[in-house]
């Protein structure tokens, strides 16, 4: 906001102190021509003295200070003045004959209007510099201001943020020209003005508009006489709102082409100079104002229409995927059943049991993919949170390997587990985490040769639990190191060197599971591979310092930890 006269003398050196109080004038525009006569009066007192004293020839040009004074100061008016002042007053005084308005020699008369002609002169080209000083001044703090505000556009985080913050910069601003208080409207989803934003000047805390969009002409109500303006926000593609100033009457000028709602007071007249003076920024104002509001509704439609074709994406992978593994167990299941529905064919005994195991197996794999749809879907939406309880991570990778052994999955595998004796407890869901490690081993599985060994370590690391779960299959691409646990992404071209079988097939949901449930428990998961030398899948439990000390009483009366030195392994060849 521009400081007053006093405010600036108060802050400046001597000399700028001499330059403000030389070249700035008060809001009046009949103080100049008051001062006239009486600067006038006072440099012909000095020419006076002057001649007493000695006879000086152009003595005449003491006038001149006074006239480049009151141009610099008070503008083209006063300093016009002054000259035909000092026209006169020279003639009356200081040419014979004395105290007449004749001349008696005609020379004299050149000597007088050379005084004439150069005092307009120079008030004239004094008042144009001053002018364009003053354009120059003011076109300076404009672009300064406009600066400020488009950092404020850029810099803002959130829309409500960039809101409340632009409508409290238009009262800054403005509230030279009588701004008090300034709301942000903008159409809801039904196109009905709703205020998003509203800031006010200090010291006036009062709501001047109603909390609500106006009456069907379009202007607002009115509360304790203040002038309240609305102006539309403009772009190319039509309005974006509205902006509400309320205050003194002057704001009405500050945009003359909207009607507004006013009290019974008249304008101030500093406040009406100043805002007929403020009009072209506030116009600038208006117009970034509603670049801003454009520019954060078409971020929000390019989000909306990214969230769109994510889930045309994601949609069309469902299809594909879940297409494909549904198709084929239950052709499998159509297959096993429509040969054993044929009443001319005479099955045995191992035949049927072969045809029943296989739409057993087709049954429990259609089972296996809705089950993970479904685990899927309310881990994402935040239904199935953990149940946590105190639990030995030993306990639940020895549970997890016998449901993979009894469900024959395991094949001709080594699976070996290394853990340290002395492993804390861990608050955790077991059956999630039991998840976790049957995904992440039936993934190691998938892609490990047969007759492999699949390493899974536990050990503490600072304030975290780990399990790493390592295979010696054909890796993972290194620009797919962090895709894997998208939902249905499945390694690129995954072939098997070792098997003439085509891939692995799947719905690419197994680890996209595992990352929502480590994800939901606190902990973290990633992966680490070299192409042709195995992956390690590792996950991380966060180890919370309130947690039990010791073992659990049933652990500790039935087996006795190892040395916390020692590490405890165990292989299982099944």
């Amino acid at each position: 906001m521009a400081q007053s006269l006093s405010q600036r003398l108060a802050h400046s050196t001597p000399w700028r102190w001499l330059r403000v109080w030389l070249t700035e004038s008060p809001r009046s525009g009949a103080l100049g021509y008051l001062l006239a006569p009486v600067g006038v009066a006072a440099a012909t007192v000095v020419i006076g003295l002057t001649e007493s004293v000695a006879r000086i020839s152009d003595v005449s040009l003491l006038y001149l200070p006074v006239v480049l004074w009151l141009a610099m100061r008070y503008g083209r008016g006063p300093a016009i003045l002054a000259s035909v002042l000092a026209f006169f007053s020279y003639d009356f005084f200081f040419i014979p004959p004395l105290h007449l308005l004749t001349v008696g020699e005609p020379s004299e008369w050149l000597s007088l209007f050379a005084l004439l002609a150069t005092a307009l002169a120079l008030g004239h080209l004094t008042a144009v510099v001053r002018a364009r000083a003053r354009e120059a001044e003011e076109s300076q703090q404009r672009t300064e201001i406009l600066y400020h505000l488009a950092q404020l556009i850029a810099t803002a985080t959130t829309d409500q943020q960039l809101y409340d913050a632009l409508s409290q910069q238009v009262v800054s601003v403005f509230a030279p020209s009588g701004a008090h208080a300034c709301a942000l409207l903008l159409p809801d989803a039904t196109g009905s003005l709703q205020i998003i934003a509203f800031a006010y000047e200090q010291g006036y805390g009062t709501c001047p508009v109603d909390a609500r969009p106006g009456d069907a002409s379009g202007q607002p109500a009115a509360r304790d006489q203040h002038t309240i303006v609305r102006t539309p926000l403009k772009t190319t593609r039509g309005v974006v709102g509205s902006l509400l100033l309320s205050g003194a009457p002057a704001i009405r000028l500050l945009s003359p082409d909207v009607a507004g709602t006013q009290g019974d007071t008249a304008p101030e007249p500093g406040q009406e100079e100043r805002a007929r003076e403020q009009a072209p920024l506030f116009a600038a104002f208006c117009d970034q104002i509603a670049l801003a509001i454009d520019r954060a509704a078409l971020a929000s439609e390019a989000m909306h229409a990214a969230a769109l074709r994510e889930s045309d994406r994601l949609k069309d992978s469902l299809l594909g995927s879940v297409t494909h593994d549904l198709r084929t167990p239950l052709a499998a299941i159509k297959a096993a059943t429509s040969s054993l529905l044929q009443s001319d064919v005479a099955w045995d005994a191992q035949e049927r049991h072969e045809l029943l195991s296989s739409i057993d197996v087709s049954a429990d794999r259609l089972n296996r993919l809705v089950g993970n749809l479904l685990d899927l879907s309310r881990l994402e939406a935040g239904v199935a949170q953990p149940e946590l309880d105190w639990r030995l991570m030993s306990d639940v990778i020895a549970s997890t390997l016998d449901q993979l052994e009894l469900s024959g999955q395991l094949g001709r595998r080594t699976l070996r587990v290394e853990e340290p004796g002395d492993l804390p407890l861990v608050l955790m869901d077991q059956e999630q985490i039991q998840q976790v490690l049957t995904n992440l081993i039936e993934n190691a599985l998938k892609y490990a040769p047969e007759g492999s060994a699949i390493r899974i370590q536990t050990c503490v690391v600072e304030d975290e639990l780990r399990v790493a779960i390592t295979d010696q299959g054909i890796g993972i691409p290194p620009r797919e190191i962090t895709a894997i646990f998208n939902k249905f992404y499945r390694v690129q071209q995954a072939r098997l060197p070792w098997s003439q079988k085509r891939p692995p097939i799947g719905t690419g949901l197994g680890l996209a599971i595992c990352a929502a449930i480590v994800k939901a428990h606190g902990g973290r998961i990633w992966a680490e591979s070299e192409p042709g030398h195995g992956a390690t899948l590792t996950f991380t439990l966060p180890l919370t310092t309130d947690r039990p000390q010791g073992g659990l009483p049933e652990i500790a009366e039935s087996a006795t930890p190892a040395p916390p030195s020692t590490p405890a392994t165990r292989a299982a060849a099944v």
